[in-house]
């Protein structure tokens, strides 16, 4: 029995017309919902472009170009002249809030055996990120090797960083301070004290050498015993070594002669 070609031609035909009106309606409402649906997805594509996610590496890199393009927080350079005029002139005097001063207190090869300089390094870097920290403190720099009197009358060696909340007069000053570590300071070491706040758990000092409210700064004592103490560091350990014999030798001697001589054997 022979099949003839026009019947499988009719075959479409024929299951077309089996099926019945709702199915035929309920396909084209399928294609025609597909369609505009795709036709929304593009427009809206269109409208709303996507901003192509950045790799991290890429991210790191674009955080460090804008650090580096951005104005970097302002180092004030701390001298014996304008060093409280500095540090005063931030604070308004209507403002309530304190403001907060960090000052880094370096040297050189006689002050800090040229040991400083990876420290400095970091403050300087660090002061380059926090130029667009609101949050940031204001920043100082006070190098012992140039500023010899006035590290001597803050009682201030270095590497060290002095920690001031300064609010208008006639509040009292806040001062804090610790010690850095040559080979382990870093940028971390300052952002990681900033966010923490963990600097504010070293205690207040309230001695007699305090800048602002210490018993020399308030009797106009601290400048004067800035240069003694200057004076007396610049004396040769020879010369400090050859007027304590001197002394003492005059002293023993002094005593020697108020004693009278010893009393003379009597014969018999």
């Amino acid at each position: 029995m022979r099949i003839s070609t026009v019947y499988f031609l009719a075959l479409p035909v024929l299951a077309a017309a089996q099926a019945s009106p709702l199915e035929q309606a309920k396909a084209q409402a399928e294609f025609w919902f597909s369609k505009i649906s795709s036709y929304i997805t593009n427009l809206s594509k269109a409208h709303n472009p996507e901003v192509p996610e950045m790799a991290p590496a890429a991210a790191e890199a674009a955080d460090a170009d804008a650090a580096t393009t951005a104005e970097p927080k302002p180092v004030n350079v701390l001298t014996l002249d304008n060093w409280e005029s500095t540090i005063r002139g931030s604070v308004q005097p209507e403002s309530s809030t304190p403001e907060e001063w960090w000052v880094l207190v370096t040297g050189g090869n006689k002050t800090c055996s040229g040991y400083c300089d990876q420290i400095e390094t970091a403050f300087n870097q660090t002061a380059l990120t926090w130029g667009v920290n609101p949050a940031a403190p204001n920043l100082g720099y006070l190098d012992c090797e140039n500023q010899p009197i006035l590290c001597s009358a803050w009682s201030a060696g270095p590497p060290s960083l002095f920690f001031f909340e300064v609010s208008a007069k006639p509040a009292p000053v806040i001062q804090r301070s610790m010690s850095l570590n040559v080979t382990t300071t870093e940028v971390s070491t300052f952002t990681d004290l900033l966010s923490t706040q963990s600097y504010k758990s070293y205690p207040a000092y309230e001695g007699v050498f305090h800048p602002f409210d210490g018993f020399f700064a308030r009797n106009g004592l601290a400048v004067p015993l800035g240069y003694f103490f200057w004076a007396f560091g610049a004396i040769p350990n020879w010369v400090v070594m050859i007027g304590i014999s001197f002394l003492s030798r005059s002293f023993m001697s002094k005593r020697m002669a108020s004693q009278g001589p010893p009393p003379r054997a009597t014969r018999r």
